[in-house]
């Protein structure tokens, strides 16, 4: 079962280590500026996080959620609307804070993802860690706001390189046909990423479509931030699993977009977790879709 960054009544939260260098001898090229869509959607999350201080955050969920948005509670359904239901939260609790510390947006600038870590200050005075992961899509106002957030139970506070950085699955395909056309052949990709899942296991098929520098996000885990740490995770925690996508969006330059859907986990213990899982994909090499990050809480 998903969940947001805020569930009200209970918090449910969802690694990137910085590497030390030797230093160079020659002069190394100065990184590439961010894309100015990408530095926009992380100033949104920074305020988004601010306005759930200066109100609450069932406040802040309300104003910085598309009408779109889509919530998993545990069955997809519109999320705007059931944070209206909820009843507010009790006063006196402590607030907690977020902050965006990778992603990517689309080379159209109206679609992209963040994520980053969370800090739930509990009533004692200890602090409960999480991980936050959503989609960001720009409004016809020109703002952004969240249409995806899921979130995971880490077991420890999880680690970022310092400071904001781009996501390393970038993409590197161009695509020359409609969106509605990048939309479909996403759908595709993932459609057939689950057949290969049934056919060769969730390591092997998940090794295929993998970005080098790949999220993988699971409940009670560290992310794992590359494709063979991926790998390695799912050879030894997944017995099993089934995966059926429901919906694929992508910008309109149809280099980047998302994908969610079922699936079914079964680990080492034999015992079958049902849930909605989150994907965001690049085009890579050849105009090939590429996995860059999947979120299954299962």
């Amino acid at each position: 079962m998903s969940a947001s960054r805020f569930v009200f009544a209970v918090f449910i939260s969802v690694t990137c280590v910085p590497s030390s260098l030797a230093e160079q001898a020659t002069p190394q090229a100065a990184p590439s500026p961010l894309p100015a869509a990408l530095v926009a959607m992380a100033e949104t999350e920074r305020a988004f996080s601010r306005r759930a201080s200066e109100t609450t955050p069932r406040e802040a969920f309300i104003e910085f959620f598309a009408d779109e948005s889509v919530s998993f509670q545990p069955e997809p359904g519109p999320a705007r609307e059931r944070l209206r239901k909820q009843p507010p939260p009790k006063p006196g609790l402590p607030a907690f804070q977020w902050e965006p510390r990778t992603g990517d947006v689309a080379a159209s600038g109206d679609l992209g993802y963040l994520t980053g870590p969370v800090r739930y200050p509990q009533p004692d005075g200890s602090v409960r860690h999480g991980c936050y992961f959503s989609v960001w899509k720009k409004q016809p106002d020109g703002t952004f706001k969240v249409i995806l957030d899921v979130g995971l139970q880490p077991p420890s506070e999880v680690p970022f390189a310092p400071g904001f950085v781009r996501a390393p699955g970038q993409a590197t395909g161009a695509w020359r046909g409609s969106r509605a056309q990048a939309e479909q052949s996403l759908l595709d990709a993932d459609k057939a990423f689950s057949a290969a899942i049934a056919d060769k296991g969730a390591a092997g098929a998940f090794g295929s479509v993998l970005h080098a520098g790949a999220r993988l996000h699971r409940n009670g885990f560290l992310p794992l931030t590359s494709r063979d740490a991926a790998v390695a995770w799912l050879q030894s925690h997944v017995k099993a699993m089934t995966s059926e996508p429901l919906k694929s969006e992508t910008g309109a330059a149809g280099d980047l977009g998302y994908t969610w859907g079922k699936a079914v986990v079964t680990g080492p213990d034999g015992a079958p977790k049902p849930g909605y899982y989150v994907r965001v994909w690049t085009r890579g090499e050849g105009g090939r879709w590429q996995l860059v990050a999947d979120i299954t809480p299962a």
